[in-house]
């Protein structure tokens, strides 16, 4: 709730000091000046360094400064400049295609050696395929975001079950701001939406592309199995939030809190951890409307690992179709 405190006062603040008519103003000039003589590159060091530095940065500080710090990285292609959109129909078709271009168990190795070796860039490429996998054929449906004194209301941009959204933010600064936002979320946090999209999934398959290959080692699977058995040693009745606490201080993974909150997310997305009415997305789609919420309100992960208990156990036939032939 503070949180959400802060950032509604960071967006009265920068609304108030700087309108966002000139900040838009300024931000395209900037655009036009870089795409005119673009800035020359710097390695990939330093674009994770300047990534970091715009994650670090209070959004009403981002918001009043000039993107020109930002640029080497932009050259280097770590940061970008705003999200590539597609039509709903046309989003489908190319992330199909980009799937077509990836190998099921080269993903599967590089998630291993992602959490082996606390690469959060390599975790998340192997749910996002499934993800647009399992997508179901479908025409874009309006999506349901709730109900006023009016009636229903619906997204006229964002389709109700793949949740790919169409139109960016009329704030072109804005637009810089939310695809930065998601490959910081890429690169230190393997962190991906509590509910899915399309817009992510492509990104992230996108970005995963121009990673090096690693040197996989069929130790990176057995240090995954080593965490898996701390899971099973676990009371019954551990839910999310005490397996975090467990993971953390067995000092097995080499993560900070918030990148194991969204590890444990992503054993529920790869359909290791799961309850028996909710299931990963690498066994079907299940639309957002359709996920179950947490039983407790103080669980904040997401489906379907949300109402898991150590008790629901692990899916070793998932685990075995994952990662059983690899080596």
């Amino acid at each position: 709730m503070l949180d959400n405190l802060k950032w509604h006062e960071s967006m009265f603040m920068m609304m108030h000091n700087n309108p966002t008519e000139k900040v838009n103003a300024e931000y395209i000039d900037d655009v036009k000046a870089y795409l005119k003589v673009p800035v020359s590159p710097c390695d990939k060091k330093q674009s994770l360094k300047l990534l970091k530095q715009f994650a670090r940065k209070d959004f009403a500080d981002f918001w009043n400064e000039s993107i020109n710090s930002y640029l080497p990285a932009i050259s280097e292609g770590t940061m970008k400049l705003s999200e590539k959109v597609y039509s709903h129909n046309d989003a489908i078709r190319y992330a199909k295609e980009l799937i077509q271009t990836l190998d099921k168990k080269e993903l599967a190795r590089a998630f291993l050696h992602g959490v082996a070796n606390n690469a959060p860039e390599y975790r998340t490429a192997l749910a996002c395929y499934f993800f647009i996998k399992n997508l179901p054929e479908h025409q874009f449906e309006k999506k349901y975001i709730g109900t006023n004194s009016t009636g229903d209301v619906y997204s006229e941009n964002t389709c109700e079950i793949c949740k790919y959204n169409s139109k960016l933010s009329d704030e072109p600064k804005m637009q810089f701001w939310h695809i930065n936002v998601d490959m910081e979320h890429f690169y230190f946090k393997a962190l991906v939406p509590f509910c899915f999209n399309l817009n992510t999934a492509i990104v992230y398959l996108e970005e995963y592309k121009t990673l090096p290959t690693p040197n996989y080692t069929s130790g990176d699977l057995q240090f995954f199995k080593e965490v898996i058995a701390l899971i099973e040693t676990l009371p019954e009745n551990t839910p999310p939030s005490k397996l975090r606490k467990e993971l953390k201080s067995s000092k097995l993974l080499k993560m900070t809190i918030e990148q194991i909150d969204a590890f444990i997310d992503m054993l529920g997305y790869l359909n290791i951890l799961h309850t028996e009415d909710s299931f990963g997305v690498t066994v079907g789609h299940t639309c957002e409307r359709d996920m179950l919420y947490p039983l407790s309100d103080r669980s904040y992960f997401a489906h379907p690992v949300n109402r898991w208990t150590r008790k629901c156990g692990i899916d070793y036939q998932m685990f075995d179709m994952l990662f059983g032939d690899l080596y």
